[in-house]
């Protein structure tokens, strides 16, 4: 997406990485379009599902747009914790993106 800003995540998300994410988040512009690839992620520490909470807020509260690309694994984690249908508007389904 020309003009947006593009965060690309590695494939495991620690505990220790959710601090590094919060901290480039703060310094993008939450008015712009943002895209989250995890299309290559496949396990995720349970404090980013709170950094992927807090963006969608802050992005909604500066009329931004945010779009998750998603990979399968992390799809079905948020249907297990019930925040896919919270996130459905930002979700774009990719084919052949299957990790598990």
């Amino acid at each position: 997406m020309e003009g947006s800003i593009h965060m690309r995540f590695p494939k495991q998300i620690g505990f220790l990485d959710v601090a590094d994410f919060m901290e480039k988040f703060n310094q993008i512009d939450p008015g712009l379009p943002v895209v989250f690839d995890l299309t290559e992620t496949q396990d995720i520490h349970s404090s980013f599902l709170g950094f992927l909470l807090h963006a969608k807020n802050t992005i909604a509260r500066k009329n931004g747009s945010l779009v998750l690309l998603l990979s399968y694994t992390i799809e079905k984690i948020l249907f297990m914790v019930n925040l896919a249908e919270y996130f459905s508007r930002e979700i774009v389904v990719l084919s052949d993106r299957k990790t598990a």
